[in-house]
């Protein structure tokens, strides 16, 4: 059971169905994921694609309109950031 074509084929799958990237940090920040992520209950990777899908998700929620530099105050004009 198992060998070779096991490796493979599971390899294959992955390959299919996963994109890879590499994620580099400071020397000790590894170590301080790893301990937030076990604290949350979820793996290395787990921890670090919701951490991007939140900060994706948040920067979008900004509307068409706005643009960087931009500032909107409370009654809605802009005044450019300097």
């Amino acid at each position: 059971m198992g060998g070779k074509t096991s490796t493979a084929s599971k390899r294959k799958w992955n390959n299919e169905n996963y994109e890879y990237t590499q994620l580099v940090t400071q020397k000790g920040e590894k170590e301080r994921i790893k301990q937030a992520a076990k604290q949350a209950g979820q793996s290395v990777n787990a921890y670090v694609v919701e951490a991007v899908r939140r900060r994706m998700e948040q920067e979008q929620m900004l509307s068409a309109s706005d643009t960087p530099g931009v500032v909107k105050n409370l009654e809605g004009d802009t005044d450019p950031v300097e």
